[in-house]
């Protein structure tokens, strides 16, 4: 008989995790936000934090590596909270960071919430897939219902993208579907032990699985294609007395941003080697070809800011993640500041 692997603890639903997150937020915020004021002292760097684990974040890596910040005349201290979502929310609300990077769907709640935090840019379109065996007949969307869930983390990018793409088709995610959390690297052994049917997670590690794997998933969702093609997936979002009092500073971060995303679109194998130290376990080759699958050209197609916002907030208010009173073109409206519009 086959022993079971051991899961990390089952999530909460998704209406908790955000909510966790969002009243968490709101009381770092209530005593430190605006701590660090910001006039007219340039001198002085800003702060941005991610994930450090995050492959489609390198153009921060990038942008410092190849001198695009300097260029822009703008000195920037990077902070990585390696892995932990919540802290680059929070060093945000709490003025340990100035700017951060993430996906879409982990922000909405808690700036909901009414913290002062603005979206003022698009970092890519594109970095999240969802994986199902071939041998299991698995092969839409609407299939995982009733099914289980293997996700890398209980509040991750796989599982918000994934809560969204079921939500559209009808499957509630909190009701017909289960999740259950693995490290990244035992997901598809999960599945192959039967603990889990289908896989939703970020490159390098879907890359990896399908690598070690030849020819037995098929994609059967990618936040690149279908209904989210087109769209932004993570964003750039700053303080907003930072925006405010300071607003070129922060059109030189995301103007040195976009640039280097340009540079890795055109250049994937020099940024494969860029970001190789980040992540010694991927070879050079493969880091290169998952960043030349991103959606790094998103921005130069100049989409409405606002409008983009606004679609991911009916998508997150129809799976009850944000209140019913919400009006999602208005709350869109008044959370970004395009900076460079």
């Amino acid at each position: 008989m086959t022993a079971s692997l051991p899961s990390l603890p089952l999530p909460p639903s998704r209406r908790t995790l955000v909510r966790g997150a969002a009243a968490a937020l709101g009381a770092a915020g209530l005593g430190l936000l605006g701590r660090r004021a910001w006039g007219a002292d340039n001198d002085k760097p800003i702060t941005l934090s991610w994930t450090g684990t995050g492959l489609c974040l390198s153009p921060i890596v990038v942008a410092n590596e190849l001198g695009y910040f300097t260029k822009n005349n703008v000195k920037v201290e990077i902070i990585n909270f390696a892995g932990a979502v919540d802290q680059v929310l929070e060093s945000i609300a709490t003025g340990k960071a100035d700017i951060s990077l993430g996906l879409i769907h982990a922000w909405l709640k808690p700036l909901e919430a009414g913290f002062d935090v603005k979206v003022v840019g698009t970092a890519h379109a594109g970095c999240i897939r969802v994986l199902a065996p071939k041998t299991s007949g698995i092969a839409s969307i609407e299939a995982v219902k009733g099914k289980t869930i293997g996700v890398s983390s209980p509040a991750g990018y796989g599982r918000q993208f994934f809560s969204t793409a079921l939500a559209r088709r009808g499957v509630n995610p909190d009701q017909d579907v289960q999740w259950r959390v693995f490290p990244a690297d035992q997901l598809d052994i999960a599945q192959k032990k039967g603990e889990i049917d289908v896989i939703a997670d970020s490159d390098p590690n879907l890359y990896l699985i399908e690598k070690r794997n030849p020819g037995a998933y098929l994609e059967i969702a990618n936040i690149l294609k279908g209904d989210f093609k087109d769209r932004l997936c993570c964003i750039v979002a700053a303080r907003g007395e930072l925006v405010k009092r300071n607003p070129q500073q922060v059109a030189a971060v995301v103007r040195s941003l976009h640039q280097a995303a340009d540079f890795i679109a055109e250049n994937p194998n020099e940024a494969g080697r860029a970001v190789s130290k980040l992540f010694p376990k991927v070879a050079q080759q493969d880091l290169s070809s998952i960043l030349s699958t991103i959606g790094y050209t998103h921005h130069a197609k100049r989409f409405d800011l606002a409008k983009e916002i606004e679609s991911y907030a009916v998508d997150l208010k129809q799976v009850g993640v944000l209140k019913k009173s919400t009006d999602p073109a208005r709350f869109a409206k008044f959370l970004t500041v395009d900076v460079l519009a």
